[in-house]
Parts: structure tokens; sequence; C-alpha cells
């Protein structure tokens, strides 16, 4: 009866719908804020491998920072002159429905030009 049970569970993982095996990434492994390096949140997103199915989770506290999603110009600007979505209370979750490049930035103050930005380019699942 083990091994019946073990081969299901195998079968079971492998046809799996991505959805099922998507991963939360807490985005910088820790909280969203300034950063103590300009660079932080870009050198954390370089190191892991995205996927359509993903979440992206920004924690912050709800009035200190916010997320834009911004297209590259205003990436590079730190400008939301044409925001397609903002979360503006925390933690947010934003699901990487698709394989794509997404930019976010955060337009409390000056934050990004602080350093509270980060690009990340999803996949496709295999």
């Amino acid at each position: 009866m083990g091994g019946a049970c073990l081969r299901l569970v195998v079968f079971l993982v492998a046809v799996a719908p991505p959805h099922v095996l998507a991963a939360d990434h807490v985005v910088g492994g820790s909280i969203w804020s300034i950063p103590p390096r300009a660079d932080l949140y870009s050198a954390w997103a370089s190191n892991r491998t995205f996927v359509a199915g993903d979440n992206l989770v920004f924690r912050f506290e709800t009035g200190m920072y916010n997320v834009v999603q911004v297209g590259r110009r205003e990436y590079d600007d730190c400008t939301a002159d044409d925001p397609y979505r903002d979360w503006s209370t925390g933690p947010a979750v934003v699901r990487l429905d698709s394989a794509a490049v997404r930019y976010f930035i955060c337009t409390v103050g000056n934050y990004c030009s602080l350093g509270v930005k980060v690009y990340v380019a999803s996949q496709n699942a295999p």
C-alpha cells in the first residue's frame, strides 16, 4: 500500500497545474523600505527566478510606503505619470500572471530615488 500511495503522490505533483507550484517572493527578503544600498532590490531580483503564477509580496506599513507598477521610463525617472496599478495597503501581493518584465516603485516622498524600486522579469513555467 505504501508504494502505491507514493506513486500517486509523485504523479499528482508531476501533473499539478502551475499555480499549485507558485512561489511567494518577499521583495527584498524582508520589508519594502529605504534600503541601506540603492542597488539592494535590483541585486535581490537578479538572484531569483520568477515564473508566471508566482507572487511578489511587498511588506510595508500602510501610510508609510506604497507600491506602484509603472513603465520602464517612469521606473528610470522615479515618476508615476501613467501608472498601471498601485497598492497603498500593505502588505501588497502582486500576482505575476504572465511572462513579462514589470517595474515597481514607491511614490512616497523621494523614496524611489533612495532605492525603493525593483523590476522583475518573469518567465513561463517549464
